[in-house]
């Protein structure tokens, strides 16, 4: 299970990865959080997240399972390959979509 408190993987403007070796990791956690947050916000979206792991080496065709579970943290969890995990630290970032005042759907 991963445990993430998203601000140790950005740089210091908070708005992109710290390294280029997170990038990946830290567009899924964005895509995490924007879903959740809308969620929340009953902000329509169109589609769940899906799972990025690779077990075997082949894609796994799972979507991700997205909630709320405090004010600080959004629980993953993928009912086909079993990933999991618990980011925090997202409230302050602009990917908050409970932050803004946002009408229309997120894509």
């Amino acid at each position: 299970m991963w445990v993430i408190d998203i601000r140790h993987w950005l740089n210091e403007s908070q708005d992109g990865p710290a390294v280029p070796q997170l990038k990946k990791k830290v567009e899924k956690l964005e895509e995490i959080i924007v879903f959740a947050t809308s969620v929340e916000s009953l902000v329509p979206v169109s589609h769940y997240p899906k799972c990025d792991k690779r077990p075997g080496r082949k894609p796994c065709k799972g979507r991700l399972d997205v909630k709320m579970v405090s004010d600080d943290e959004i629980y993953w969890l993928c009912q086909v390959c079993g990933d999991e995990g618990v980011v925090s630290g997202w409230t302050d970032l602009f990917w908050n979509v409970t932050i803004g005042d946002l009408e229309g759907e997120i894509h």
